[in-house]
């Protein structure tokens, strides 16, 4: 068919005749969120500045007001899921951050220790430097009254052996103490070597041996005066203070030894008086008393003939000879104080037996003591 023959439709004229029918049934709410069309009266619209009738679905709601804000959509969280292998790599990584802080925090640790630790040694050598000068002058102070006490003690055995009693020495000796003891041990001893400590602890138990040993020999010589004076005069005076008297022993002859009672002058140029009072040269007595168990009596001095023979009988012993055989005890003592002495001041020389003395003693710590702070 061609064009012409096919009819033209007026669209104007056919929508204009028709007419659209007010929809009927129940009013359905616009959607979320989409403003609300003007609302309609009697089928038709009506302006929005109108209240809408009663029972509409909007009719509650204030014209005025704001369309309520739509829900909030909250976000969902996302799981995901790490294998074990990822999981113990990071630990292991987490761990080596620790051992790296930790690591860290011991080296600036470090650092301020080694400052600390080397401001407290440089006031620890300063301490022991002032300690170390301090107790030089306490043991040079100690070694010279050692030196004092040993002239003095060298000057009492010399007039002990010219048999004269040494009153001068023995005052002197009440006035000299070493001055060195344990309190002396506390100027920063810590801080010394410990070789140098022990030598200094046995240089302070020397000084007190020193003047304990001091001590023995002043008691000893003051004690024993009478004694001593008495044993001191037999070169220039000597005395008979043994006798001795024979009687039989179990194979033969024997001399038993005794005592003298009343020591008497070997010499003397003196006058005695005999029994009828008549003045007469100086004489040994006639007869001594002896002791033999529980018994005594008196024993005649032997003069003449068989000794062996008749009643016993005595002879004076030798005063030289006395110091050999009975030796006084006083004088033993003393001379084995006096050589103790020597040994504790000047110390033992005997080979195989070396030992220093406190006065060597005293010299070695100083010299020691010196080399703190050079070093």
């Amino acid at each position: 068919m061609s064009d012409q023959k096919k009819p033209k439709i007026d669209l104007k004229a056919r929508l204009g005749k028709k007419t659209v029918a007010a929809p009927t049934g129940p009013a359905i709410p616009p959607p979320v969120g989409i403003p609300k069309p003007p609302a309609m009266a009697g089928g038709g619209f009506r302006s929005a500045s109108q209240p809408p009738p009663p029972g509409h679905p909007y009719a509650a709601a204030s014209p005025s007001a704001p369309p309520p804000p739509p829900p909030r959509v909250e976000p969902q969280a996302i799981k995901v899921e790490m294998s074990e292998e990822v999981v113990a790599e990071q630990a292991k990584q987490k761990k080596r951050g620790y051992m790296i802080s930790a690591v860290i925090g011991v080296i600036t640790m470090g650092i301020g220790f080694a400052w600390g630790g080397r401001a407290e040694a440089n006031k620890g050598a300063n301490a022991a430097l002032e300690g170390a000068k301090t107790l030089i002058k306490d043991i040079e102070a100690a070694d010279k009254v050692a030196d004092d006490l040993n002239s003095v003690l060298a000057k009492a055995s010399e007039r002990l052996s010219k048999n004269e009693y040494p009153d001068e020495e023995i005052s002197k000796l009440g006035g000299i103490n070493i001055p060195f003891d344990g309190t002396h041990l506390d100027k920063s001893l810590g801080r010394f070597p410990k070789s140098l400590v022990s030598t200094i602890i046995t240089y302070a138990n020397t000084a007190q041996k020193a003047n304990d040993q001091k001590e023995k020999i002043q008691s000893l010589l003051s004690g024993s005066k009478a004694a001593l004076q008495d044993v001191l005069t037999q070169k220039t005076d000597p005395k008979v203070r043994w006798a001795v008297w024979l009687e039989s022993g179990p194979g033969g002859p024997w001399m038993n030894m005794q005592p003298v009672t009343s020591p008497f002058l070997v010499k003397s140029t003196a006058k005695v008086k005999d029994k009828d009072g008549k003045e007469k040269d100086y004489e040994w007595p006639a007869e001594i008393t002896v002791v033999k168990g529980k018994d005594s009596g008196s024993v005649k001095r032997y003069k003449s003939g068989d000794i062996s023979s008749g009643d016993p009988q005595w002879l004076p012993v030798n005063p030289a000879t006395e110091s050999m055989v009975c030796p006084s005890t006083t004088i033993v003592r003393l001379r084995s104080e006096l050589q103790e002495m020597q040994t504790v001041l000047k110390g033992d020389q005997t080979p195989g037996q070396e030992k220093d003395g406190f006065l060597q003693m005293g010299e070695t710590v100083v010299a020691q003591l010196k080399k703190i702070g050079t070093g």
